[in-house]
């Protein structure tokens, strides 16, 4: 019976979109705050953890006080990824603020971009409420490291996909007439189909942005040893972006400027199938099917771009640091041929239309070239960060 029920409301659901909140639990077998004596609001990391890594995803996790019962906790994922939602609450019941990074509505989720030097010395300060438990609070502050692998996506734009070729338009049905008596005609022969459209032209990809990466230590105001990555972006107007490691807990960078792929070749459009011949004496000839379109050629791979990577002549362990892929974009592959149309049919004594040929299919495009080896430069400081005077560096 529950089944039932249960397959009733999701029919609903599917009518009226929202509203089904109530659906969605008790297949969960999830929890709300809803109609709660709710005494008091907690906030605090899945994990138990006080830190968060700029980059990296975190759970957070909401407690809940129930007047004369137990407190009730937000779902979490267990070892395995597996999530854990039976009898525990829902985060959609609760709303998130924090002054660094977002959490997602739906599983909790906090995630610090790694914005580098705008992090420095900061800490994560996070509130949450909920229209259910109205007039409370949780606050939560979480401290900041930077021992998180990050990947800096400096690659040129993927070639747009040739368009399909459009199929051809299947002929029209021959005219039927009288097939015996004194009334018997010849019956009216189908016409043929016409040919697919050919595919497009796979587009060209864009080539990686010329950037110029430079690297130095700096003290932290809580004494730890950073390092600061600072990115040039030549092809966007000088656009810089920062981003600090901590190379004592794995922290590592990755530039990519590597050539975009190129755009697939559309695939050719199917032939047209022949008309039916019609019915009478004799028959009409079913009509030819047509040929498929041709498949369009793949679009060309971008080149790896110029990166120039400038390090502290005091620290040449930095180069380790920093890993650049500059590499040749992969030539787009080419589309198919569309299908041939099939011969229009008859009826005896009439004669079966021919099927047409499949399409050929195009050719890949031209892969791209890499960019220059990247060779690393020892430059004095000063000339690194003349307008980061404000910072300790080391």
């Amino acid at each position: 019976m529950r089944k039932i029920f249960l397959w009733l409301g999701m029919l609903w659901c599917v009518q009226l979109i929202s509203g089904c909140g109530w659906l969605i639990r008790a297949i969960e077998g999830t929890e709300t705050l809803e109609d709660k004596p709710v005494t008091g609001l907690h906030l605090s990391t899945a994990d138990s953890s006080s830190q968060v890594c700029a980059g990296l995803p975190i759970q957070l996790k909401v407690t809940a006080d129930i007047q004369a019962k137990e407190p009730m906790t937000t779902w979490s994922y267990d070892s395995q990824g597996k999530a854990v939602k039976k009898g525990h609450l829902v985060f959609e019941d609760f709303s998130f603020s924090s002054n660094f990074g977002q959490v997602a509505p739906k599983e909790g989720m906090l995630i610090v971009p790694n914005t580098g030097l705008e992090l420095l010395g900061q800490q994560v300060k996070l509130e949450v409420t909920s229209q259910h438990a109205a007039g409370h609070t949780g606050e939560l502050s979480l401290g900041l490291h930077f021992g998180c692998g990050v990947v800096l996506n400096y690659n040129g734009a993927v070639g747009e996909p040739g368009a399909q070729g459009m199929a051809g338009q299947s002929g029209r049905d021959g005219k039927s007439e009288q097939s015996s008596g004194s009334y018997a005609r010849p019956g009216g022969h189908g016409e043929d189909g016409l040919r697919g459209g050919d595919g497009g032209r796979g587009g060209p990809a864009g080539h990686g942005h010329n950037l110029t990466v430079d690297v130095a230590k700096i003290m932290s105001p809580e004494k730890t040893e950073l390092v600061l990555v600072r990115v040039t972006d030549h092809s966007q107007a000088n656009l810089t972006r920062t981003v600090l490691i901590d190379p004592a807990k794995g922290g590592r960078v990755v530039i990519k400027a590597n050539g975009g792929p190129g755009g697939q070749g559309g695939s050719g459009g199917f032939g047209g199938r022949g008309g039916r011949g019609g019915t009478g004496s004799p028959a009409g000839d079913g009509g030819n099917g047509s040929d498929g379109g041709n498949g369009g050629d793949g679009g060309d791979g971008g080149n790896g771009s110029r990166v120039s990577l400038r390090y502290d002549s005091n620290h040449p362990d930095l180069t380790g640091l920093v890993e650049v892929q500059n590499r040749a974009g992969v030539a787009g592959g080419s589309g198919s041929g569309g299908g041939s149309g099939s011969g229009g049919t008859t009826y005896s004594g009439g004669r079966q239309g021919r099927s047409g040929r499949v399409g050929t299919s195009g050719h890949a495009g031209r892969p791209g070239s890499d960019g220059p080896v990247c060779e690393p430069q020892a430059v004095p400081l000063e000339q690194i960060f003349p307008d980061l005077g404000g910072l300790k560096f080391i």
